[in-house]
């Protein structure tokens, strides 16, 4: 069983990790785990660096981690899915820019529920598209989609950008929130781009829904996007897949070709992670409810405040009591805690941090309680 209270402070600034780069300063912002990655995958790692596995990706291994993507999302999240119709990538970005390079045409519109994760309110831009911004709200302590805003853009627009277990929020959707949804895309003829990186950070494996999994409908129009990467904690490795089934199998085809091949270690570290890593998975995903429940009774009473993240190891933190025009530059200063601002997330959350809580109870707590101090 792995000890993920023995991280602390001393251990994090000598680590060398980016989030706890700034001396003096507690890491909360990027979207990474303090824990390292299971045993499991940890020990096939060293073993493969040890026998010289530094090449070129062999084929077998790319068939390999094919085979177990899809394996994983049957096993756990009841999605059928042909491991030849598994295309790999470098990240989950990658697959994004896949579409907005090859699938979509200049100057196309995009639709982004916000909050959301910053690069997919960017990158549209980059390829000369227009982002659609559709504001979420909490409503009776829950982040909610505005289905009416998403429903009234979609006349207009060619991309949906969906993100479950949503980031930054923590929300896990439901099969209506879902099926909402994937009705919109279905009337106004949307592509949809599905994000379900962080689908291995829920309670149990059978909270997480796979919108393409829904109706057929659906899965002709969406690729989805799994990894690896936040579960395991092996975002550097690049390894990401796009999965496809019904008609998209063949519209995403062209566009496919553009994605950058992963990394040989990234592949061998995925396919251990899903084939043999669902112990410390169920451990991990224990420890990371503890420490919400914690944050929950730490901000109860101060003016902080959050709506409670029922999956992924992220929340957003109401600062607006605080009465200061940017919590974030304030929160680093004067608490020594360093998280994302909320105006990267999407206008209308300038008040909001989003707080990254996959660390030790110990960690978390002190620094929980020096931004609640600010506020006492």
């Amino acid at each position: 069983m792995t000890d993920f209270d023995a991280f602390d402070e001393d251990t994090a600034h000598a680590s060398g990790l980016l989030k706890w780069e700034m001396p003096g300063v507690s890491g909360h912002w990027v979207a990474e785990m303090d824990f390292g990655t299971a045993p499991i995958v940890e020990e096939a790692l060293v073993s493969a660096i040890k026998r010289g596995f530094l090449g070129y990706m062999p084929q077998e291994l790319s068939d390999r981690v094919k085979d177990a993507t899809a394996s994983v999302v049957g096993r756990r999240y009841g999605l059928e899915v042909e491991a030849e119709n598994v295309r790999l990538a470098s990240s989950v970005l990658d697959g994004l820019n896949a579409i907005l390079g090859h699938m979509l045409k200049p100057g196309s519109r995009v639709i982004v529920p916000t909050p959301a994760y910053m690069p997919f309110l960017t990158l549209p831009g980059k390829f000369g598209h227009e982002v659609i911004e559709v504001p979420s709200a909490i409503v009776d302590g829950v982040w909610q989609l505005d289905f009416d805003g998403i429903e009234a853009a979609a006349k207009n627009a060619d991309l949906l950008i969906l993100c479950n277990p949503w980031n930054p929020t923590g929300r896990v959707l439901t099969a209506g929130e879902l099926t909402r949804l994937g009705e919109i895309a279905t009337r106004h003829d949307l592509l949809v781009f599905n994000d379900e990186i962080h689908a291995p950070l829920v309670a149990t494996p059978s909270s997480h829904i796979c919108f393409a999994g829904l109706d057929p409908a659906f899965a002709d129009r969406t690729v989805t996007a799994v990894a690896a990467s936040k579960g395991f904690n092996l975002a550097g490795l690049h390894c990401a897949q796009m999965i496809t089934t019904g008609q998209m199998i063949n519209r995403f085809e062209a566009a496919a070709a553009w994605l950058n091949h992963p990394t040989p270690l990234g592949a061998m570290a995925t396919t251990v992670a899903y084939e043999e890593g669902e112990e410390w998975l169920s451990e991990l995903n224990a420890y990371l409810r503890q420490n919400v429940a914690l944050i929950d009774g730490l901000l109860e009473g101060s003016s902080l405040s959050w709506a409670t993240p029922q999956g992924t190891y992220m929340g957003l933190i109401d600062a607006s009591k605080l009465g200061v025009q940017n919590p974030q530059e304030y929160l680093l200063e004067e608490a020594k805690v360093r998280t994302t601002p909320g105006n990267a997330l999407g206008k209308g959350f300038e008040q909001y941090v989003r707080f990254g809580f996959a660390s030790s109870a110990g960690v978390v707590r002190r620094s929980i309680e020096r931004m609640t101090a600010l506020s006492a």
